[in-house]
């Protein structure tokens, strides 16, 4: 069970840790868990009897839990973005000492990181296809903003996205320049 003295250590030691300390699958939901708790004693205590002293000690130790999970949380977050940029670049695999929440997070990054990285440096650098249009089409607005109407045999560049997009639905074919 979570308390306030190992939410203390906890965050001791991730603080004087690089690297992910060992804080349990459930954290989390632990976490989750002890702060409700001590809200239902708090509720408990106003109930009985609103200006005692109990009822500020346990407001504070509500404040407190939640900055120091809060704490937790961030030192944690960017130790796994650092992770998962490591990965990407060509570092070691998955880091130790994850909860579930954390490696659906640390996934999602790697698998973010490594579209951006392919995207950039795997462009063919086009900037613009060239097309000729093979029917009449309506009027559209494209994902760059513009409006196009567009015409049989018209010989257009566009972006490669639009480009793609008529080219697959047989309303235009590809032009190969020697330019």
């Amino acid at each position: 069970m979570l308390n306030y003295t190992k939410l203390r250590n906890i965050e001791h030691k991730e603080k004087a840790s690089a690297f992910l300390t060992s804080v349990g699958s459930d954290f989390y939901k632990d976490a989750i868990k002890h702060i409700k708790q001590l809200e239902e004693r708090l509720e408990e205590e106003k109930r009985k009897n609103p200006a005692s002293k109990k009822v500020a000690l346990i407001a504070d130790e509500i404040r407190n839990t939640k900055r120091i999970w809060e704490s937790i949380f961030e030192r944690r977050e960017k130790k796994i973005v650092l992770a998962a940029l490591a990965t990407v670049r060509g570092g070691k695999g998955i880091p130790e000492n994850l909860t579930r929440e954390e490696k659906v997070f640390y996934d999602s990054l790697v698998n973010l990181m490594k579209e951006y990285r392919k995207k950039i440096f795997e462009s063919n650098d086009k900037d613009f296809v060239i097309v000729k249009i093979m029917d009449d089409l309506p009027p559209f607005m494209g994902e760059d903003m513009k409006k196009y109407a567009l015409k049989k045999e018209d010989v257009i560049s566009l972006p490669p996205e639009i480009a793609s997009v008529l080219i697959e639905r047989k309303v235009a074919r590809e032009v190969k320049a020697d330019f």
